[in-house]
Formats: C-alpha cells, sequence, structure tokens
C-alpha cells in the first residue's frame, strides 16, 4: 500500500468514525433528548416516520444525480449534508419545547442522516475506482467502535449532566464529517488520473432510469422488499431503546452501556470480513445474517433482565455486524457499476422504509400497549422479513 492509498484509508475510516457518531446521536438518544423537551412516544415516532419518509424519497433521487455526475460531487453531496445536520441541530437547540417547528426541523435532521449512510457507502466504491483498494470493513469496525464509545459516554452525560449534551454532540462531530471529506480533495486529484480504464468506461455508461433499473435486477427488487420487512425491528429498537432498558429496570446509561455493548461485538466480525468472503460466498454469509436477525430480536423478546438483554445483544456479531458488509459487497456484486450509488441508496431506503413503519407503529404501541407485546410484534414481522430475504438472494462467487 503506497503512500497515497493509505492517506485514502485514513481519511475514510475518518469519515466513517463521524458519521457513526452523529449516527448514535440521532438513532439512540433522540428519544432521550425529546422525552427530556417534553414529547410523548407517539410524537417521537412520527418525528422519526417524517424524518424516514424524506430520506426514502430523496436517497434514490440524490443517487441517481451522483451517478450521473463526477465523484467530487458524491464528497460535495456529503460535506453539505454534514453542515446542514449542524445547522438544524443548532435550531433544534435554540427552538421552544412543543413547538411544531422543532417537529419539523428534527425530522429534517433524521432524514439527513439517513441519506448519508448511502453515500458514504458509495464513497469507498468511488475511491477503487481510482486504483486505491479501500478496507471498508476496517473503516465500518471502527465507525463502530466510536458509536460505542459515543454511547457510552453521551449515556454518561445525559445522566449525570444535561440531555443538552445531545445537540452539541451531534453539532461537534457533523463539523468534523465535513471536514473529513475536505481532506480527500488531494486524494481524488491524484488518483482520478490512474484509474484503470475498464472502470472507467463502466462508469462512463449511462445510469438507468428507476423503473429500467427495476426491471434489469427484478431478483433484488424482492430483496429489497424483505430488506425493509427485516429491518422493522431493528429500526423500532434502536429508537425506543430506552422504553426497553426501562421495562427491565435500567435507565439512559444502562442505555449507553448496552448500545456500547452491542457494537463492540460488531467489530471483530466486520475486521475479519474480507476472510470470511474467501472461504464462503457472500450471499451465504447473507443468507446466514438475516437468520440471525430474527433468532436475537425473539432472544431481546424474551429478556426480563439486563443480563438477559446482554446476551441477547451479543447475536449483533452474526446478524447487523455481518450483514452490513455483506449487503454493501452484494450489491457490488450483483448490481451493474454505472448503478453502483443507486444499488446502495435502495438498500439503506428500504432500511429507511423498514424504520418509517418502526418508528410510527412502535410509538403508537408503546404508548397504547406494553414494551412486551411491541416486541412481540417486531419479532413476527422480522420473521416475515428472512423468509422474504432468504428466498430472494441470488447466489454468488466465492
Amino acid at each position: 500500500m503506497n503512500l497515497s492509498e493509505k492517506k485514502l484509508n485514513i481519511d475514510y475510516s475518518l469519515l466513517q468514525v463521524a458519521y457513526w457518531v452523529t449516527s448514535a446521536v440521532v438513532f439512540c438518544f433522540t428519544t432521550v433528548f425529546l422525552q427530556f423537551r417534553g414529547y410523548s412516544n407517539y410524537e417521537i415516532g412520527i418525528v422519526f416516520a417524517l424524518g424516514n419518509v424524506i430520506g426514502f424519497v430523496i436517497q434514490p433521487l440524490i443517487a441517481g444525480y451522483v451517478d450521473r455526475s463526477n465523484r467530487r460531487t458524491l464528497l460535495r453531496c456529503i460535506r453539505i449534508t454534514a453542515v446542514l445536520s449542524a445547522l438544524l441541530m443548532l435550531a433544534v437547540y435554540l427552538l421552544p419545547s412543543g413547538s411544531a417547528s422543532l417537529i419539523g426541523v428534527y425530522a429534517l435532521l433524521v432524514a439527513g442522516n439517513t441519506l448519508l449512510n448511502p453515500l458514504c457507502i458509495s464513497l469507498s466504491f468511488y475511491i477503487e475506482s481510482w486504483g486505491c483498494g479501500v478496507n471498508f470493513s476496517r473503516a465500518r469496525a471502527l465507525g463502530s467502535l466510536s458509536y460505542a464509545v459515543c454511547n457510552v459516554i453521551l449515556g454518561m452525560l445525559v445522566q449525570r449532566v444535561s440531555e443538552n449534551a445531545v445537540p452539541m454532540t451531534l453539532i461537534l462531530f457533523s463539523a468534523l464529517l465535513g471536514l473529513a471529506t475536505v481532506l480527500f480533495i488531494p486524494g481524488d486529484r491524484a488518483q482520478r488520473a490512474a484509474a484503470p480504464e475498464r472502470h472507467a468506461q463502466a462508469m462512463a455508461e449511462k445510469p438507468s432510469g428507476l423503473l429500467e433499473f427495476a426491471r434489469e435486477n427484478k431478483r433484488f427488487m424482492v430483496f429489497l422488499i424483505g430488506t425493509a420487512t427485516l429491518y422493522f425491528t431493528h429500526g423500532m429498537i434502536g429508537n425506543f431503546m430506552i422504553e426497553f432498558i426501562r421495562n427491565i429496570g435500567g435507565g439512559s446509561e444502562d442505555m449507553g452501556n448496552v448500545l456500547a455493548f452491542m457494537t463492540v461485538v460488531e467489530v471483530p466480525v466486520m475486521l475479519l470480513f474480507k476472510r470470511l468472503t474467501k472461504r464462503f460466498k457472500c450471499s451465504s454469509l447473507l443468507r446466514f445474517a438475516v437468520i440471525m436477525f430474527s433468532v436475537k430480536e425473539l432472544m431481546i423478546y424474551l429478556s426480563s433482565s439486563l443480563p438477559a438483554l446482554y446476551a441477547a445483544e451479543a447475536l449483533q456479531a452474526f446478524s447487523f455486524a455481518l450483514f452490513v458488509p455483506a449487503s454493501v459487497r452484494y450489491v457490488d456484486e450483483v448490481i451493474a457499476k454505472h448503478n453502483a450509488v443507486k444499488g446502495q441508496a435502495f438498500v439503506t431506503a428500504m432500511m429507511t422504509l423498514g424504520s418509517i413503519f418502526a418508528s410510527y407503529i412502535g410509538g403508537l404501541l408503546l404508548d397504547t400497549s406494553t414494551p412486551k407485546f411491541t416486541l412481540l410484534v417486531g419479532v413476527i414481522v422480522s420473521a416475515v422479513g428472512t423468509l422474504i430475504m432468504l428466498g430472494s438472494i441470488q447466489t454468488t462467487e466465492r
């Protein structure tokens, strides 16, 4: 690995770290912060649902625009979204509690974070098109570690200092995310000239329209439906984790520790993912991961204490930790290069769609029934998603 390649890998890892800290703030501490500001679970569910709807609509549009543009456009989109996120959170901090405008601004903040995920993933493949090897799994593992550290530290700050630590943390790391995109500029200029001709030709092909993309990738579209269904429970548990923790006697600090634990167990699998793909087909790893999603969520439903919840979350290593790099690589293998960003964006959009229903239905169920019944509904929906995905995953080469 030459110096330029090392620099790009370091820069990309920094970008993943910054993104996953902002993601931890948005998706793990929104409920805590908005409850502090006087909102109910139903209202918080509306915030997540509205934000995810906006993200679901704009993700394919932005992806199509990036696919038609040059690589610098991708960096520019990440930078602009990061800056807007910082400004939106500043507005959230300053707006009075109970205002409708705060709900709208926070929904835009959620939408921005969902948009960043496929853009950050696609950046790794664009860097490879410049002629550099990118260790996505290692960068994503560092992102998971930063996610874990953020949950522990922010959980303690919220419980011991103030819930206002939530907006301050997001503003800081959104600025860092924007800065990370600036660091790619020298590497971009140096590597574009060395990009392999065959890849340059592939990227020069005209991207497919949405309907054309669907016709060309029919089985992949079924895979997307399964992804949305599978992520229903995953999104619901993430958005309302504090309620499930309180149901078994915990608090904000316990939530931070549980989230940190489940993130740390992801790291070894992500670091070893490249080795796993040498022994197993990507499609086989993906099938195993979607089965373990439902197994993990069933164990969470059965948990009646914090130790039992920790044991259930240990299965994160075989579900989410395996699914993330496997799905990224799977899309790269089954979708044409000229639709690269669109393919990644569709997967994230379906995860977002699952979160839309999880946010609205989860908030409604928590306010009208019990956390246990809410989890039971989630387990059933997750099992349906697993079955759909098992039937739609295309077999790939090792």
